[in-house]
């Protein structure tokens, strides 16, 4: 059995005892698959923290942008300041804990398929919230996610074309292709993505337009729109088969 250290004692670190406790579960054989994917799960989340805690401290108290993209991942965008939790953002931070700017200091503020990768309600509202209070009076938070109703609507029409476009272009490299055979696979990968994965970010809640300005107006952001594809801005890749709204502050 591990040892247990009390808080305040030399060296104690709580996340660091729950990992060492983590990779001794997972170790040993009797562990359940189920309580290993919770383990692999938690361990995810307690990166994510530690990452989070250390980043946090570096924030400069006077940080200010004009333009800013939350959750680009990979695709960071010259001229804005890029929040994301993990490198090759300018600024490492769990935004779930919300947004490190001032409040109306920013003109724009982007996500692209970050939204879906967020748990609702809780983060996902504080996030919107958070957008709203760092922009500026006639700010603008521009928000894009995978088109749930698209592949509803495709799946009850049984639209092959469009089943067949989506699995090559948006999940053609996975590893798991033997397992997803059948339409209701892919409408699964659209609401969940690939779960228990080291490479994917499982989906958390899935979005149409009509969500996106709900959660928008709920906010209190005073009008919604839809946004047309700027590919100067967002992915080109992701212009097919995405939706995206705007809101006005």
């Amino acid at each position: 059995m591990i040892g247990v250290t009390t808080p305040g004692a030399t060296g104690f670190d709580p996340l660091e005892r729950a990992s060492i406790a983590i990779d001794y579960l997972l170790e040993r054989p009797e562990t359940s698959y189920g309580l290993r994917r919770a383990l692999h799960a938690v361990r995810r989340e307690m990166t994510l923290a530690g990452v989070h805690r250390e980043a946090k401290v570096h924030v400069p108290p006077d940080l200010r942008a004009s333009r800013v993209q939350i959750g680009g991942g990979r695709q960071v965008l010259p001229g804005f300041l890029n929040i994301d939790i993990a490198p090759p953002a300018d600024l490492i931070f769990d935004v779930r804990e919300g947004v490190p700017l001032p409040t109306e200091s920013a003109e724009f503020i982007f996500m692209e398929h970050f939204l879906e990768h967020v748990d609702y309600p809780v983060s996902v509202k504080r996030i919107v919230a958070e957008c709203r209070r760092v922009l500026a009076t006639g700010g603008q938070l521009v928000i894009g996610v995978p088109d749930a109703r698209m592949i509803i609507e495709a799946y009850i029409r049984g639209d092959a074309t469009i089943r067949r476009r989506m699995m090559r272009d948006w999940y053609g490299k996975r590893d798991n292709q033997d397992h997803f055979n059948t339409y209701l696979d892919l409408v699964n990968y659209v609401f969940r993505d690939q779960d228990n994965s080291d490479r994917y970010t499982p989906h958390l809640w899935a979005y149409d337009y009509e969500k996106l300005a709900s959660l928008c107006q709920e906010a209190g952001f005073r009008n919604v729109e839809p946004w047309p594809h700027d590919a100067s801005i967002a992915n080109p890749k992701r212009e097919w088969g995405s939706v995206y709204s705007v809101a006005y502050k």
